[in-house]
């Protein structure tokens, strides 16, 4: 028997923890054509409950489609993504597959030998004709009649859609799609991890998407039932684990559900027996795994942002400008914590805990490996 732990997003046939609450509540949301703004930190498994919902929803005979929208380059792309999420999941219904190449206009899908064996499918523009705005506008067009002419249920999900933000045409993007959304007999989610960003464009007065959907947070799943699947999983896989080791290896990760699932797999490749020993050397692994991300995200901020990033890994704080503890890390002036703060909010490093009050990283084993970085371990 093979691994029962996942590093990537857990398959839908899979063994899920919890989740029962959520799952009911969108999908009614679903079925009953409201538009949800699903966020989260990252890796909280928010892709991977959609992907049930979508499944379910697949089941009862609905049409679902899925878009990433991560690292968008143009208003094209975003286009170019929404068609292609309607040929993916039409090309093998042919009644569907048709329906979408009659409404898709602005687009027409190419199918290539996949080196693996399979077929890769593309898209590309049906002419010479519009681009950007004009594209953009033509293609949610398409997408609605795709919708109206379809007698069953679609449900549309846009991951990572705050990234339409980074596009300079971002406020008239968001027009666009709010316009046609709205016109559509579908439901939409809207899924991020980038929490401040994604919210600010739902529940901005000024915004085109102002108060349009329902936001839905993505909590920590409950500890004790964390620690007891995860236990679950290691017995069914004929490997021993208390409900009290299941305990330790998901503190360990402040109960994350993706840094849990890491850790319970690298202990599952070292020992056979679920022991504190092995827990502490997969958490070596685990951070180890993580240094090349964490390296990323310091290159890719300010030195002050680090500094700020680094304080609250050591040392949490209710006030963050408070002057004794600006004083205490060397963080400077109050101007500057304001504004690192702004934008490792925005990045979506750092929080206020709305249980504790404390401003803290979002990321558990980022804070530890921070705090590793700024104590050195002496040999015994």
């Amino acid at each position: 028997m093979g691994n029962p732990f996942y590093l990537q997003e857990v398959p839908v046939d899979a063994p899920f923890c919890n989740r029962k609450k959520e799952l009911k509540e969108l999908q009614s949301y679903a079925e009953g054509k409201a538009n949800v703004v699903l966020f989260s930190p990252r890796r909280y498994g928010k892709t991977s409950l959609v992907r049930r919902i979508q499944k379910n929803l697949s089941n009862k005979g609905a049409v679902t489609l899925f878009a990433d929208l991560f690292g968008v380059a143009s208003v094209d792309d975003v286009a170019s993504r929404l068609a292609k999420a309607v040929f993916v999941v039409t090309h093998k219904k042919d009644p569907l597959w048709k329906s979408a190449l009659r409404a898709m206009k602005s687009f027409r899908p190419v199918l290539k030998p996949d080196p693996s064996g399979g077929v890769s499918l593309s898209v590309e523009p049906s002419g010479a004709g519009r681009s950007g705005l004009g594209l953009l506008e033509e293609t949610m067009d398409s997408l609605g009649e795709f919708v109206n002419t379809t007698k069953s249920l679609v449900h549309v999900a846009l991951d990572e859609f705050q990234e339409i933000v980074t596009l300079k045409e971002a406020l008239r993007v968001e027009g666009i799609l709010r316009t046609q959304i709205q016109q559509q007999q579908a439901s939409y989610f809207f899924i991020g991890s980038r929490r401040r960003i994604l919210l600010g464009i739902f529940n901005d007065r000024q915004r085109p998407f102002f108060q349009s959907a329902i936001n839905y947070p993505l909590q920590l799943l409950p500890p004790e039932e964390l620690a007891e699947f995860i236990a679950e999983q290691f017995e069914k896989s004929q490997r021993k684990c208390t409900v009290a080791n299941g305990k330790k290896l998901v503190s360990l990760t402040g109960f994350h559900p993706y840094y849990s699932e890491k850790l319970a797999f690298f202990v599952y490749e070292l020992s056979k027996t679920v022991t504190e020993e092995s827990i502490n050397r997969a958490m070596e692994r685990l951070i180890l795994s993580e240094k090349p991300v964490f390296e990323a995200i310091l290159q890719g901020i300010s030195p002050h942002q680090r500094l700020l990033l680094q304080a609250l890994a050591k040392e949490t704080t209710p006030k963050l400008l408070a002057s004794g503890y600006i004083q205490k890390h060397g963080l400077g002036s109050v101007g500057g914590v304001q504004h690192s703060s702004r934008q490792l909010e925005e990045l979506d490093l750092i929080e206020k805990d709305q249980e504790t009050g404390r401003w803290r990283p979002v990321d558990p084993i980022l804070a530890i490996w921070l705090r590793m970085q700024m104590e050195e371990k002496l040999p015994q």
